[in-house]
């Protein structure tokens, strides 16, 4: 072979080789697009499913109805009725003590009875913003508060604590500080804002298929039941049920809103950790 038929010979293969690889360029291009449109539907499927809350509906509120809502209340009125017979019949410390006790027991068993049924999807789910909610919120309110107990007495006077001797009674940090700050908070938020609400919007929705009709249902009945909870215990002025009113607006449209839990949770604990402070601030200053 001539040194020019070799060279017309390697040629040849050199435009060979270019064309089968031309060739498998439309291939691999098509799988490349094959490829980013499977990532961009795995992306969208992502997308859907992070949106998709308890207030779409679904299995995780398959059985949060109305058999629910009377459930919770009943038990609520039970525990309502047993803490007013204990506070009446026993009295004292331990009549007070088993008071609370069947008010948060009655509670504590509609929750359980709830979230054995199911777990709302994203209910429980923590979210940084949660906390900035709870503090800013917290803080907001207790300003409100102190505005409207101005608009309703003249003034604000800071809030005093009873000392025994100079100091605190032993039980004063379990009365005045874990139980309002900690359990009440917890037990009163996942009650009306977590059960009575989620279980509300549910059955609305279900019954005229509008999210509307449902967030307002549950707002407004679990905020007047709220209030209702605190006049059977206590005797209460104008300005302290609008503020009671108002805490109930909030966490409750901040649950509808986020479909998270823990702010309202946390608004609560702040909004009470705050009155807190002050009465010890204005104990200790005393």
């Amino acid at each position: 072979m001539t040194e020019s038929s070799a060279a017309t010979v390697r040629s040849r293969e050199r435009g060979s080789s270019r064309g089968s690889d031309s060739a498998a360029e439309p291939g691999s291009s098509r799988r490349s697009a094959s490829s980013r449109g499977s990532d961009s539907s795995r992306g969208s499927r992502r997308s859907e499913r992070a949106s998709h809350t308890w207030r779409s509906g679904g299995s995780s509120v398959a059985r949060w109805d109305w058999e629910l809502v009377g459930w919770a209340v009943l038990l609520l009125g039970a525990g309502i009725l047993l803490a007013t017979l204990a506070d009446r019949l026993v009295g004292g410390a331990l009549g007070s003590a088993l008071s609370i006790a069947a008010l948060w027991g009655g509670m504590l068993a509609a929750i359980i009875l709830a979230f054995v049924r199911s777990r709302p999807r994203m209910l429980l789910r923590f979210h940084p913003f949660d906390l900035l909610y709870g503090v800013v919120l917290g803080v907001l309110l207790r300003f409100i508060q102190g505005f409207l107990e101005i608009a309703g007495t003249g003034t604000a006077a800071w809030p005093t604590a009873g000392t025994l001797d100079g100091s605190l009674p032993a039980s004063f940090w379990f009365d005045g500080v874990l139980a309002p700050v900690v359990i009440a908070p917890l037990l009163e938020e996942f009650f009306f804002r977590a059960v009575l609400l989620v279980a509300i919007f549910t059955a609305v929705r279900r019954m005229t298929n509008s999210r509307s009709w449902a967030g307002f249902a549950a707002i407004t009945v679990t905020t007047l039941l709220f209030i209702g909870l605190h006049l059977v215990f206590d005797i209460y002025t104008w300005w302290s049920v609008a503020t009671l009113g108002i805490v109930g607006l909030v966490c409750a449209g901040l649950v509808v809103a986020t479909s998270r839990i823990w702010g309202a949770v946390l608004t609560h604990i702040v909004f009470n950790g705050v009155a807190v402070a002050m009465l010890l601030v204005g104990t200790v200053g005393t």
